[in-house]
């Protein structure tokens, strides 16, 4: 296997990341290649799947031997040690066969070293979903809905039955509704092909919180009774996709 050598600027952002990822499974594997940083997660239940695209553009350094690389580990640890970090403290990776070290650099240069595991990468069935429905939109006022639709029940329900108002809805034995008409300054694109609703449990949304601090738009697209596909994109460049299977 090759050694790689990368400098990602913002530690803190990184930590959001990889905190996300550990929300769906334990271990993860990560390709280190010329195209990019890049991780796919599969929960046990297939229910959810993860992908993370950061281009070599958005780090400081990034180099590889051979073109390619790859690490595994336990996400809980690295989770702890990018805790570490603050916004905007740079966080060197080294990755050899045997061992990556994380070194934070703040007002003390943190070093962390832990063993280079083989983890499985997982088996991801191929094809594109195509759905009819796409809304792009500032970040918050998606974080703010989801924190109010956990308040009230179980269930998150996407509702583009109207072609000018979204509705981001929390349906329990209450009610909590957002409503974004399709000219509200946080609504950047709005397109409905596909008039509906489809409804997601809030357990699994609630894994992206993480994103909302680091991402600074969103697009959500979804058909009635299909899955929920997200793309957080990110400052500088680089994107974050989650897929999420519909509740019956």
């Amino acid at each position: 296997m090759s050694r790689a050598k990368l400098s990602f600027p913002d530690a803190k952002s990184l930590h959001a990341i990889f905190e996300t990822v550990s929300k769906l499974v334990d271990e993860v594997s990560i390709t280190v290649a010329n195209d990019g940083f890049k991780i796919v997660a599969l929960d046990d239940a297939r229910v959810a799947l993860l992908k993370v695209n950061l281009p070599p553009e958005i780090f400081l350094e990034y180099s590889i031997e051979n073109d390619y690389a790859t690490m595994g580990f336990g996400l809980e640890r690295v989770v702890k040690i990018l805790s570490r970090g603050k916004k905007g403290e740079r966080l060197d990776i080294d990755i050899s066969e045997e061992e990556v070290t994380w070194t934070i650099y703040s007002s003390a240069i943190k070093k962390f070293t832990i063993r280079n595991l083989e983890v499985p990468q997982p088996e991801i069935p191929e094809g594109e979903i195509e759905l009819a429905n796409r809304i792009a939109m500032i970040v918050e006022p998606f974080r703010d809905a989801l924190k109010d639709a956990e308040s009230i029940g179980e269930i998150v329900e996407l509702d583009a039955s109207s072609e000018d108002v979204f509705v981001i809805r929390g349906v329990g034995e209450s009610l909590a509704e957002t409503k974004l008409p399709r000219d509200a300054p946080s609504l950047i694109e709005y397109e409905v092909k596909e008039p509906g609703k489809s409804a997601y449990s809030i357990e699994y949304l609630k894994h992206v919180i993480s994103l909302t601090k680091v991402a600074d738009t969103i697009v959500i697209e979804f058909s009635p009774q299909m899955p929920l596909r997200l793309m957080f994109k990110l400052p500088g460049g680089g994107d974050v996709e989650y897929l999420l299977a519909p509740r019956p």
